[in-house]
């Protein structure tokens, strides 16, 4: 067993550093109904075979969000892969706590895991880790996906994004190159490469001097825990993307683009502005028109749905299954304020339509089909539904509810420790991450929180 002072940045697995575990934490677009709404956003039927389905992540870190999915999706079947042992101890460690049988992980590469005998899967999710990894790698994860998605199942691949990223190709290349020298674990040697390039910055260095990174370093420090700045900058494989890049790499597999599972993403009035709309009209082409829209709001994360095989859905039927998709408040009434900064400006939805959603919805999770006529009508109400989902106020959900209590009581018991993961599960198959005051009764600002709990039933 190496010690840290042992470890350095060469301790790595086809270049990707494993000294430092990345950060837990929880991703509630990862779950089968936010995926299933997406698919129904891109006008595509999703695969869900009712109530049992299969979902695998690649990747998958210490195993939080398939851990929490599991133990609220107790019909469906669960798959964490990833290369790092840490990783997978821990996975397997809460997901005991919290009584998921249902799901398995494997301390594997990608190409490993195609030797696992795994059956065909409704989900495969990678969050993060395409442009992270070496190009090598990239294709064993996609060769991976060829041989396990069944047809018309979703595939989630979010990825760092060019043009964004643009301005930090230099902060990169030159943190990893300095890392690559010193004392320490990798966390170490990047907080010392990351505070000589702050006095290169402050020396007026040009090739400095656009990136996002120095300035939130030097800002918001306190905001970027080691595990996360370590497995995104110090990776030799690291390479942000263009948007047909990806496409392309995933169109040689068979797999075409469906929505992104940001909703707000999917609505150029809610991203551009008139006259980018204007600007745009013209190109025909699906995917060069992507990557212009990508350059209009310096797109630097994407998290985009890709299918094969998908049966389309007409008008009405989308509409349909919109009314019926299952949402729940993702932060309480009171907190609410009907307005969201957009990259194209203010978006205003405080109508009366909207305001009755989130009226009913204080009753727990629903769909909009179960509302009144007086809400609005099923159009209006899809509209400010999504609206409000963009802004973060609603997010897509299970119809069903499931008991909580046992798994609320494991994560609350890691609290305060070395494995804490601060979030409270609810019955409608997702979880929310309050600050960990919160969560022990601490904060002196928790009033809305408890109101949203108790909105849920928790």
């Amino acid at each position: 067993m190496l010690s840290p002072t042992d470890c350095s940045v060469t301790d790595t697995l086809s270049g990707y550093v494993t000294d430092i575990p990345y950060e837990r934490g929880f991703k509630p677009m990862l779950a089968p109904a936010w995926l299933d709404f997406a698919a129904l956003l891109g006008g595509v039927t999703p695969p869900r075979p009712q109530p049992a389905f299969r979902w695998c992540d690649l990747g998958c870190g210490q195993g939080v969000t398939a851990a929490i999915l599991a133990a609220l999706h107790p019909a469906g079947l669960f798959h964490g892969i990833d290369a790092m042992p840490s990783h997978i101890e821990h996975a397997r460690g809460l997901a005991s706590d919290l009584g998921a049988d249902n799901v398995r992980f494997d301390a594997v590469d990608f190409a490993a895991a195609g030797g696992l005998g795994l059956p065909p899967f409704d989900y495969i999710v990678t969050h993060g880790v395409y442009t992270w990894v070496a190009p090598s790698v990239r294709r064993q994860l996609l060769a991976f996906i060829d041989d396990h998605l069944r047809p018309g199942g979703l595939v989630y691949i979010s990825y760092n994004a060019l043009p964004g990223w643009t301005g930090d190709l230099p902060f990169q290349y030159l943190a990893r190159a300095l890392a690559e020298t010193g004392a320490g674990d990798s966390g170490n040697r990047f907080a010392a490469a990351s505070r000589l390039i702050q006095h290169l910055a402050d020396a007026d260095v040009a090739a400095l001097a656009g990136s996002y990174m120095v300035r939130e370093l030097h800002d918001n420090a306190g905001n970027y825990p080691r595990g996360y700045l370590v497995h995104e900058f110090l990776h030799t494989g690291w390479q942000p993307l263009y948007v047909t890049e990806l496409r392309d790499d995933l169109a040689a597999f068979g797999l075409r683009p469906v929505a992104s599972a940001l909703p707000m993403e999917n609505f150029d009035t809610w991203i551009l502005t008139a006259r980018q709309r204007e600007l745009l009209a013209p190109i025909g082409d699906p995917d060069r028109r992507e990557l212009l829209r990508d350059f209009c709001i310096d797109q630097r994360f994407r998290c985009d749905v890709f299918t094969r095989d998908a049966a389309p859905l007409d008008a009405e039927e989308q509409q349909s299954r919109l009314l019926n998709a299952g949402l729940a408040l993702a932060r309480a009434p009171s907190a609410i304020t009907y307005r969201a900064t957009t990259p194209a400006g203010e978006l205003d939805y405080d109508n009366p339509t909207a305001r009755a959603i989130v009226t009913r919805l204080a009753a727990g999770a629903r769909c909009l089909a179960e509302f009144e006529a007086s809400d609005g009508t099923p159009r209006d109400r899809i509209a400010a539904a999504l609206a409000l989902c963009a802004a973060g106020d609603l997010r897509p959900v299970e119809t069903n509810r499931v008991t909580v209590g046992p798994i609320n009581q494991a994560l609350r018991r890691r609290l305060g420790g070395p494995a804490e993961v601060p979030l409270v599960a609810l019955p409608c198959g997702t979880a929310l991450e309050p600050e960990p005051a919160s969560l022990l009764g601490m904060s002196g600002s928790d009033a809305g929180w408890r109101e949203l709990l108790a909105l849920h039933g928790v």
